[in-house]
Formats: C-alpha cells, structure tokens, sequence
C-alpha cells in the first residue's frame, strides 16, 4: 500500500517540477533586476513578498499543466496549488532544517492533519491529500529549491515536524519518476530520500 502511495505522489508533482523551477527562478532574476537597491538583510521581507507574487503571475500566465492555481492569492500573497487529488501550499522556509508548525490557526491545524502512511484506502474528494512545498531562493547563485513535506499532526516551533513525507522536489519531471523513496530510520510511518539522494 505503501508503494501505491509514494507512486501516487511521484506520478502527481512530475507535472510541477518545470513549471515551479521556472517560475521561481524567474522571479527571483526579475525582482533583483527590477529592485536592486532593495538587496541588504532588511529587505528579505520584501524580497520574499516580492518574488511569491511574482512566480504567481508567472504561473498563472503559463500554466500548471494538470495543475491549477488556488487559494486567495490577495490574502497575504497566498500560493497554493491543487490538482484533482492533492492541495499544496507553496510556503517560504526561512530554513533548510525547519517546517514551519500549524501554529493555533484552526484552519491551519486541519491542513497540516492529513491520516498518516500507508493509506487502507483512497477517500474520495478533491484535494484529499495535503502538501506543503517549503521553497529557498540562492541570493547569490539564483537557484530555487524545493522542500516537499506531507504533514500528519501538530507541533510547536522548534519542535520535530510530524511528516511522513519529505523530499526535495527534483527540477525535471523525468527525475522525479525515477525518484526513489525509502523508510527513515525513525520509523516505517515516514518516508525519506535516501541519505546519499539528498544532495544531489
């Protein structure tokens, strides 16, 4: 059941790869031609604001392929994208280690309670399965990358996230089909990358 499920979740976000690779990468290049002087560590906010509504208007002008756009983009500059079985929130990671926790919003706490791995069965219903992708932008190099990560419960901040998904979400869809997926060491209930995959 287990392997149903993590080819489920490989055969549904190939079609994101390119599309949300470009699209940040993009923005990230337009923001710092366009705002120069607006570089420095104070303007991270901006920086952050700035290239989400920009890969918004860049995704939504080119397509997501069986994917589509959702959320209320005016609200705070939301960035959520679903297709007819998963919803995924796209979310700045101010780090590489963390996920940011459901904190006390209500609506926030249901999204991040998806049922645990391996499903007994698919429920029906859009948007049944609930991602997060936790994206960074290289200042420097201008590379963007993707944290994928499927909540099952609560946690504070700087607690251990409760997924029992998480991956780096490869640039092309050809090597995200031929991702390969095994249990973590804490537990069979999670599913990791393999240790020597993560940095490629």
């Amino acid at each position: 059941m287990l392997k149903d499920e993590v080819e489920r979740v490989r055969s549904a976000l190939a079609d994101l790869c390119e599309p949300l690779h470009d699209a940040f990468v993009w923005a990230g290049q337009r923001r710092a031609e366009a705002l120069p002087e607006l570089s420095g560590r104070e303007y991270n906010w901006h920086r952050t604001h700035s290239i989400r509504a920009l890969a918004h208007h860049r995704l939504r002008k080119s397509g997501l392929g069986v994917w589509a756009l959702s959320g209320k983009h005016s609200r705070n500059g939301e960035l959520w994208v679903t297709d007819s079985d998963y919803s995924m929130r796209v979310l700045h990671a101010l780090h590489d280690r963390d996920v940011p926790p459901p904190g006390p919003n209500r609506a926030r706490r249901a999204f991040y309670h998806n049922p645990p791995l391996p499903l007994q069965e698919k429920l029906d219903g859009p948007a049944f399965d609930k991602l997060i992708a936790l994206w960074r932008l290289d200042a420097a190099s201008g590379a963007v990358s993707f944290r994928i990560v499927r909540p099952i419960g609560k946690w504070s901040f700087g607690g251990k996230a409760k997924t029992d998904l998480d991956f780096i979400l490869p640039e092309t869809a050809v090597d995200m089909r031929s991702l390969h997926f095994e249990p973590a060491d804490e537990g069979l209930d999670e599913v990791r990358l393999p240790e020597e995959e993560e940095g490629r």
